[in-house]
């Protein structure tokens, strides 16, 4: 059976208190918890977060978060969803890259209590990394975001492709998975880098994950997605539901979740 898939953005600034007295992502973290929440793998279930980071690496479970990166003090002392703090003599939990320990913070703030592998993608590399998954995972939470290159408030300079390269990905991601593997296709790695989208590589890897659940008879639909701009980058938050068999032949489609697509 295919897993639950959730589309978080890759900024920092979905963290409670990141921008200080201001909240431009208050509402792609609250998208963000109610996707979360509906796609809680439950008792017995696993989370594997795919995330960018510095360079590629497995951090089995437990992991714990690093935000210091970020400018951001990080109270967490005990690991997140799943698990307890290392007692005395073991090894110390592995810290995850800022992009991976938003998610992990975002779980956590969903009530997701299951434990969560994270899988962190090279930010230079091509999405050709082959993601196995731990188990059976019932939850894949990806993190990545569209261009950083919008106007003159955006972290890198401003790219007329940008808009247009940002709306056939957010169709894409509300329409399917294989209109999203088309989307990235088209867009390719090199233009994927020059306009700063993060989530070109771990879409990708997200992609080959499915691809090889998906053999197995279940296929997904969109049940939620909603996109913002802010601080001059593309951001979407978007759910991806299992379609189940129902008792006579026939599927079930996902329930709703979240606001509708902006």
């Amino acid at each position: 059976m295919s897993p639950a898939v959730v589309f978080l953005p890759d900024t920092a600034l979905l963290v409670p208190g990141a921008a200080g007295r201001a909240d431009p992502a208050a509402a792609l973290r609250d998208a963000a918890l109610v996707a979360l929440r509906a796609a809680d793998p439950g008792p017995g279930g696993r989370v594997l977060v795919l995330a960018p980071g510095h360079h590629a690496r497995t951090l089995p479970h437990p992991v714990v978060t690093g935000l210091g990166a970020a400018g951001l003090l990080d109270p967490q002392a005990s690991v997140l969803p799943g698990g307890t703090a290392g007692a005395a003599g073991t090894t110390r939990p592995a810290v995850a890259d800022v992009a991976a320990s938003v998610a992990l913070v975002l779980l956590r703030a969903a009530g997701v209590d299951a434990p969560v592998d994270v899988r962190e993608i090279a930010r230079t590399g091509d999405g050709a990394v082959p993601v196995t998954a731990p188990g059976e995972v019932a939850t894949v939470v990806v993190v990545g975001s569209l261009s950083a290159r919008h106007g003159p408030d955006a972290p890198l300079a401003d790219d007329p492709r940008a808009p247009d390269v940002d709306a056939a990905l957010l169709a894409a991601l509300a329409a399917s998975p294989g209109a999203l593997a088309a989307a990235l296709d088209d867009l390719g790695a090199s233009a994927a880098r020059d306009l700063a989208v993060t989530g070109w590589a771990p879409w990708r890897a997200a992609l080959a994950l499915l691809d090889r659940s998906e053999a197995r008879g279940t296929d997904l639909r969109v049940a939620a997605c909603t996109d913002a701009l802010v601080a001059g980058a593309q951001h979407a938050v978007a759910l991806w539901l299992p379609v189940r068999p129902t008792g006579d032949g026939s599927t079930a489609a996902p329930p709703a979740a979240g606001p509708p697509t902006t």
